[in-house]
């Protein structure tokens, strides 16, 4: 909690944080952010980085009557751009670009009905600038007038502490304006930090190497299989004109002498000893050397629970870091959501919170340096199982009641749990009754 001048601010201050709070968790649902949030984490383990944009969506229904809401697109890495790649803070770049694709008519009616001259709109051309796409099928786009798109870039930058945005194509500027924002409306993280880059590395690059020898030894293996697998006939064609492998058929041949002198068999080729050892032993240490060991693929054997939470906590090493960096991420993300809201929301629109809605004094918050923090916590340690294994404990060596054990069980592993608890107390109060 920021200093504040007096308890009612505080108290006012403390309500619109909650009301912030439940806001975020209504819009975390609404954007489909845990979808969103494995997207990221893939692309982060492909390319080294994920990367979030969020805009100001005009034709989103708001709260009751209000236009426009907060929406989140995941960006790939190559569509991303800063003033300074060696700079690893995306805030305190002087600028960000971040590019994109669309259809040559859909530009095109966005200018036309932002005001632009025809001249200007007449500009808006196809293009073929997709070699920086980060995949190969995105260069296979739909032909046609209608279908033909453009490279779009749209520019932030900070005037007077405020970010302001330019969208335009190769030939003209689509739009300008002021976003109200202080934050620039991009979260990203690295898999991996590199020293001196923005961008990270990924957890496959270390990958390609091995990888490469691994398949080039089994083509080698393939190859070898199939030509020497099968054993092969070489006889004598001045003797036996012609050869059949059919069963039991009589193969005549012409002259006399030895028919071994003949006929001869060259068996199948044998492959050099210890090659396929070498092939599981590359994939083995490249395993070992990922993180990718028993314990953390789960193939290890626990025998109790001390064992069991060993082996995760084991298997949680290799991604405390990225845990870490995701967890920063989203941190960035909802400051750039409180701070989109505070511009964007104007007079007297309400925040939306799912089933319900509520004001809140955006002019208080913009005054203070609120931050966000994000909590993590390891779910599986009150999974179920847990929970019910301990609360079976306590309730064995006599720390808790039937009742306390009813009310802390799990929901759906009992039937009309709260049918049984009322009818607990029930006889407890009776019991009461007649002892008094």
């Amino acid at each position: 909690m920021p200093l504040v001048e007096s308890s009612e601010m505080r108290d006012a201050l403390s309500d619109a944080i909650e009301v912030m709070n439940k806001s975020a968790n209504y819009r975390w649902k609404s954007n489909h952010m845990d979808r969103m949030v494995y997207r990221l984490l893939l692309d982060a383990a492909l390319s080294g980085d994920g990367v979030l944009y969020s805009y100001w969506d005009t034709h989103a229904d708001g709260s009751g009557f209000y236009d426009g809401e907060i929406r989140c697109e995941a960006v790939d890495n190559s569509r991303l751009f800063v003033a300074d790649v060696n700079r690893a803070d995306i805030q305190s770049q002087d600028y960000v670009i971040i590019s994109g694709r669309a259809s040559v008519a859909s530009l095109k009616s966005e200018a036309l009905s932002l005001g632009l001259d025809e001249e200007s709109v007449a500009k808006i051309v196809a293009d073929e600038v997709y070699y920086h796409e980060s995949s190969d099928l995105e260069r296979y786009e739909l032909e046609g007038d209608d279908e033909a798109k453009a490279t779009y870039l749209i520019k932030f930058w900070r005037e007077d502490g405020v970010v302001m945005f330019e969208k335009s194509v190769r030939e003209t500027v689509i739009r300008t304006g002021c976003t109200g924002c202080k934050l620039y409306p991009v979260a990203y993280f690295n898999w991996c930090a590199t020293k001196g880059s923005f961008h990270g590395t990924s957890a496959v690059t270390g990958l390609i190497p091995n990888q490469d020898f691994i398949n080039r030894a089994y083509a080698m293996v393939m190859k070898h299989m199939t030509d020497t697998a099968f054993s092969k006939v070489i006889y004598d064609k001045t003797k036996i004109p012609e050869w059949s492998n059919e069963v039991g058929e009589a193969i005549a041949a012409l002259g006399g002498g030895n028919m071994a002198d003949a006929v001869s068999v060259v068996g199948v080729g044998k492959l050099q000893d210890g090659y396929l050892e070498l092939i599981e032993n590359a994939l083995s240490v490249t395993k070992e050397l990922m993180g990718a060991t028993d314990s953390a693929l789960g193939s290890t054997e626990a025998s109790n629970t001390s064992a069991i939470m060993v082996l995760q906590e084991a298997s949680r090493v290799s991604l405390v870091q990225i845990r870490e960096a995701l967890c920063k991420f989203i941190e960035e993300l909802a400051d750039i959501w409180m701070d989109m809201m505070c511009a964007y929301y104007t007079g007297e629109r309400p925040v939306l919170l799912g089933d319900c809605a509520k004001n809140v004094c955006f002019d208080l918050i913009r005054t203070r340096v609120l931050r966000a923090n994000v909590d993590v916590i390891d779910t599986s340690k009150y999974s179920a199982a847990s929970v019910l294994s301990m609360l079976d404990k306590l309730l064995d060596g006599g720390y808790i009641s039937a009742q306390e054990y009813l009310e802390r069980i799990p929901n759906g592993y009992i039937s009309q749990k709260e049918e049984l608890i009322s009818s607990i107390r029930e006889r407890e109060a009776a019991r009461d009754g007649r002892d008094s």
